[in-house]
C-alpha cells in the first residue's frame, strides 16, 4: 500500500480555523456579557477626571510704562541672548510658593466629600458645612465623619472611633488639632429657616484634612503649563480634577496670585527709590535751612536791604558762568550721593533717574535694578550651586562695576569741568573788584543756596514720579482665556473602556480555544481523523447522548443515536457489498484502547442490521475484558460464550448463542470465562470453525474484539473479517494514537478498515451542528440551544 495515503493533512482552510472559534459562540457571548458588565461596573464606581484649562499672556515691560526687562538687557548684551523670561515665569508658576498661596486662599487642604454606598463623592464648593481650623496645618492627614444631628448640633467621629456631639461653631479638639465647625447657612445669611433647611438636605459628610504641603506637591504633580507659540508669550496652564469647578478655581487663582507677586516684585525697586529719596529730602532740607538762615543773618548784620548792580556787564557774564558752575556742581553731587548708596560686598537696589544727564547710566541702573529683582525670585527656589544663580550675580557684579565706573567718570569730568568754570568765574570777579564786599559775599552764599534748592527741588519732582509709579502698576499676567472645564471627562473614556472590553471578552474565550487548539491532543470529530487519515473511510459519527437517554436503539426508534446507526449500517453496506464473495460478511470492531466505545457500536450496529430482516450474530470477542454482557439482564460475565467453544471441541455454535429478549433476528455469544492463555487460544484451529459455522447459519456476523494497542487477540483473528470497524472516540482518543492506527494498516496487519467516530458532540455532529440527525424532530429555539451547551452530558462505552 503505498505511504502517502496515510500522511496526515495538516492544512486547515480558512473556514474551518473560524469555525472552531464560532462553535463555541456561547462561550463568547458570556465572555463579552461579563466583561461589558465589569465595565459598566467600572465606569460607574471609577472618579470622573475633567481637564481645566487657561491662557494668559506674559508681558515683556514693566508695570507704570518702564523699560523693557528683555530691552534693556538686550542693548546691554551682558546674558548673549540666553536669557529667557518666558521659560523663567513658567517656573515660577509652577513652584510650591505660588501653590501653596492657592491652597490657602481656597482651603483645598479640606476635602468634603458625600459618604455613598460604594464611593464617596467630592462636594466642593456643596458643602452644607465648613470646616476652620485653628492651628496652621495638620501635621497629618485627618479623617472625620461628620453626623447632622439636628440644627444645632454636630455628631463627630474620628477614624473608627465613637460619634461625640459638639454645637455648632464650638472649637473642639481631635488629636492635638484644633478646629469648629459652621453650617454655610450660617455664612451666608443669619436666618433660621434657611439653616434648618440646608441642614436637613445631609445626614453625613466625610471631611478629609491634609497637610498644606501634601496639597501643595499634589496640585503641582497635576499643573501642567506650556506654550502656546515657541516664539511667542501665551502660556497655556491645564489641570486635571474630579471636580470641574475646584479646577476651574485653581487656575484662575494661581493667575491673580502670580499677578500679585509679580507686582510686589516689580514695586520693590520704586519703594527703595522713594525710601532713599525721603532719606536725602530730610538732609537736604537741613543744608538748605541752614544757607537761608545764614542769608538772613548777614543781610542783618551788615543792614543790606537791597543789591545795586554796579557793573552790569561784568555781572550778567559772573551769572552765565555761575549758572554752568551750579549745573556742574549739581551733576557732581550727584554722582558722589549715588556713588555713597553702591555697596561694593552686597546687592541693592540703586535709584533711577535722579537727573544725572548720562543716558547709558540710566539704562545701565534700570537693568541692573530688573537684573536684581530676577535675583532675589530665584535666591528663594535655588541653591548657591545654581548655574542660573551664579549667571545673575556674575552679571549682576559686572553692572556694578559698570555703574561705579561711570559714575567715577562723571565725578571726575565734573570736577574739571568745575575747576575750569571756577578759574573763568574769578577772573571776571576781579573785574568787578569795585562791587561791595557785602554785593560780593551776599552772591557767594546765594549761589549755594540756589545749589542745595535745585537739588531739592529735583528729589521733590522724583518723589512724585516714584509714587505715580507705585500707584499704577500694571499685572505682569493678561488673562487671555479664564479657566473652563471640559463638558466631558477625560477619563475613564466609555468607548474605550467598552471597546477594550469588548476586545477582551473575544480576546479571553478566543486564547482559551487557541490554547486547547494547540496543547489538546484528543480527536473531536470526523474532521481531526479526515486531517490525520485522509484516505481511509469513516463509516459515520455516534453521537453524545444526554445522560438519560438509552445508549441502545429499539424498534423502530427515531433517536439520534437509531438514526445514527442506520447511516452506519448504510455505509457498511456499501463496504460488505464491494467485497468479492457471496459469502456471509463478517465485521470485525474494535479500537486502540479501551473505552472509546467498541462494545456499544458492536450491539447497536447488531441490533440496527438485525432490524432490517437480517439474521445476525454478535461475537463477543474480547475475552480479556468482556463488557457485552451489560446489554441483557439475563446475562453475565459467567454465562459460556467463546472462551468454552475455543476449548471444548463438543460445543457447538447453536449450544452457546442466545437469542436477544427484543430482537429475535439477534444471536449473541458472550466472551465466556476469562482465559489465562488468550492469544493461544485465538491461534488455535477451533477458531476458523467458529468462523466457519457462524458464517453458515447467519447472514451477517459482527465481532466484537479486543483493542488493537494493548493486546494481539484481533490482529490474530483479523483475517477472518471482511471489514474491519475501527471506533475512535471523540475527546478520549488521542491524535498521536491515529498514527498507530496508520501504521497498522500499512503493514497488513487490519485489512478493509473504515472509521467510526463515537461519542460526538452534536455541535461538531456531521458537517456542522447545522445538519445533525434532527430531520422530523422539533426545532430547538435560541434560548433552548444555549442552555443545552452548558448541560452535563452522559458518555457511553
Amino acid at each position: 500500500m503505498n505511504n502517502s495515503n496515510f500522511e496526515a493533512d495538516t492544512n486547515l482552510s480558512l473556514k474551518d480555523q473560524i469555525y472552531q472559534y464560532l462553535r463555541h459562540w456561547p462561550w463568547f457571548l458570556l465572555s463579552i456579557l461579563i466583561f461589558l458588565s465589569l465595565g459598566y461596573a467600572y465606569l460607574r464606581y471609577t472618579t470622573r477626571q475633567y481637564q481645566a484649562s487657561s491662557k494668559i499672556l506674559i508681558k515683556d515691560t514693566e508695570g507704570g510704562g518702564g523699560l523693557s526687562e528683555f530691552s534693556a538687557l538686550g542693548d546691554l548684551d551682558v546674558l548673549g541672548g540666553s536669557f529667557n523670561s518666558v521659560e523663567n515665569e513658567m517656573q515660577i508658576l509652577q513652584s510650591n510658593r505660588l501653590i501653596n498661596q492657592v491652597v490657602e486662599h481656597l482651603d483645598l487642604n479640606i476635602v468634603y466629600s458625600r459618604i455613598g454606598n460604594i464611593k464617596s463623592t467630592n462636594i466642593y464648593k456643596n458643602s452644607p458645612i465648613k470646616a476652620t481650623l485653628l492651628d496652621k496645618t495638620v501635621p497629618e492627614s485627618m479623617f472625620l465623619t461628620v453626623r447632622n444631628i439636628d440644627s444645632q448640633t454636630i455628631g463627630i467621629k474620628y477614624l473608627d472611633g465613637d460619634y461625640t456631639n459638639y454645637s455648632y461653631g464650638s472649637e473642639f479638639e481631635i488629636d492635638g488639632v484644633k478646629l469648629l465647625i459652621l453650617p454655610k447657612s450660617i455664612l451666608k445669611s443669619s436666618g433660621k429657616e434657611e439653616k434648618a433647611e440646608e441642614s436637613a438636605e445631609w445626614d453625613e459628610i466625610s471631611i478629609t484634612m491634609e497637610p498644606k504641603a501634601k496639597t501643595t506637591k499634589s496640585i503641582v504633580s497635576k499643573l501642567q503649563i506650556s506654550k502656546i507659540d515657541k516664539r511667542g508669550s501665551v502660556l497655556e496652564l491645564s489641570l486635571v480634577d474630579p471636580v470641574k469647578e475646584k479646577a476651574e478655581d485653581i487656575l484662575d487663582n494661581l493667575v491673580v496670585v502670580f499677578n500679585e507677586d509679580a507686582i510686589k516684585d516689580k514695586n520693590e525697586v520704586s519703594r527703595n527709590t522713594a525710601r532713599f529719596i525721603d532719606e536725602r529730602l530730610a538732609a537736604i532740607r537741613k543744608d538748605l535751612d541752614s544757607l537761608e538762615r545764614g542769608i538772613q543773618r548777614f543781610k542783618t548784620s551788615e543792614s543790606v536791604t537791597d543789591i545795586i548792580a554796579e557793573a552790569t556787564l561784568n555781572l550778567e557774564s559772573s551769572s552765565s558762568i555761575g549758572r554752568e558752575v551750579v549745573v556742574a556742581g549739581t551733576q557732581l553731587r550727584l554722582a558722589k550721593l549715588m556713588k555713597s548708596e553702591i555697596d561694593v560686598d552686597s546687592f541693592n537696589f540703586i535709584p533711577q533717574n535722579m537727573g544725572l544727564k548720562d543716558v547709558d547710566l540710566e539704562q545701565i541702573t534700570s537693568t541692573y535694578n530688573t537684573l536684581l529683582q530676577e535675583y532675589l525670585n530665584f535666591k528663594e527656589n535655588a541653591t548657591s550651586e545654581n548655574p542660573v544663580l551664579k549667571r545673575l550675580v556674575d552679571q549682576l557684579n559686572s553692572l556694578k562695576q559698570s555703574i561705579i565706573l561711570s559714575l567715577n567718570n562723571i565725578i571726575n569730568s565734573m570736577s574739571i569741568q568745575q575747576e575750569s568754570l571756577n578759574k573763568e568765574l574769578n577772573k571776571v570777579s576781579g573785574k568787578i573788584a569795585d562791587v561791595p564786599e557785602n554785593e560780593r559775599v551776599n552772591r557767594d552764599i546765594e549761589r549755594d543756596r540756589v545749589v542745595v534748592e535745585a537739588v531739592y527741588l529735583l528729589l521733590n519732582e522724583k518723589k512724585e514720579t516714584t509714587a505715580i509709579s507705585l500707584a499704577v502698576t500694571a499685572p505682569k499676567a493678561k488673562i487671555v482665556d479664564y479657566a473652563l472645564a471640559s463638558a466631558t471627562p477625560i477619563s475613564p473614556k466609555p468607548q474605550i473602556i467598552y471597546l477594550a472590553m469588548l476586545v477582551l471578552g473575544l480576546l479571553l474565550p478566543g486564547a482559551l480555544v487557541y490554547g486547547r487548539s494547540i496543547f489538546y491532543n484528543k480527536i473531536e470529530s470526523r474532521k481531526d481523523i479526515e486531517k490525520n487519515l485522509p484516505n481511509i473511510n469513516i463509516l459515520g459519527e455516534v453521537p453524545k447522548l444526554d445522560k438519560d437517554s438509552s445508549d441502545y436503539i429499539q424498534l423502530n426508534d427515531r433517536s439520534v443515536l437509531a438514526e445514527s446507526f442506520r447511516i452506519l449500517r448504510t455505509n457498511l453496506q456499501y463496504k460488505l457489498n464491494a467485497v468479492n464473495h457471496d459469502n456471509t460478511k463478517v465485521v470485525l470492531v474494535t479500537s486502540t484502547v479501551k473505552g472509546e466505545g467498541k462494545t456499544l457500536v458492536a450491539f447497536n450496529l447488531a441490533n440496527t442490521f438485525s432490524y432490517s430482516g437480517k439474521k445476525v450474530l454478535l461475537i463477543g470477542a474480547d475475552i480479556r475484558n468482556p463488557q457485552l454482557h451489560r446489554y441483557s439482564d439475563t446475562m453475565s460475565k459467567r454465562t459460556p460464550g467463546v472462551t468454552e467453544y475455543l476449548t471444548d471441541d463438543s460445543l457447538k455454535l447453536k449450544d452457546l448463542v442466545i437469542t436477544s429478549s427484543v430482537n429475535k433476528n439477534l444471536d449473541i455469544i458472550l466472551s465466556g470465562a476469562i482465559p489465562p492463555n488468550p492469544a493461544e487460544l485465538w491461534m488455535m484451529d477451533r477458531t476458523k470453525t467458529l468462523f466457519d459455522e457462524a458464517k453458515e447459519n447467519y447472514d451477517l456476523v459482527i465481532v466484537d474484539s479486543a483493542p488493537t494497542i494493548l493486546v494481539t487477540d484481533t490482529l490474530l483473528i483479523n483475517k477472518y473479517a471482511d471489514v474491519t470497524t475501527y471506533i475512535t472516540r471523540a475527546n478520549y482518543t488521542d491524535t498521536s494514537l491515529l498514527e498507530f492506527v496508520a501504521d497498522t494498516i500499512k503493514e497488513g496487519k487490519l485489512s478493509n478498515v473504515a472509521i467510526v467516530v463515537n461519542n460526538v458532540k452534536l455541535a461538531n455532529f456531521g458537517y456542522g451542528n447545522k445538519y445533525g440527525y434532527s430531520y422530523g424532530e422539533e426545532k430547538k429555539t435560541l434560548w433552548s440551544s444555549f442552555k443545552s451547551r452548558f448541560e452535563e452530558k452522559r458518555t457511553f462505552e
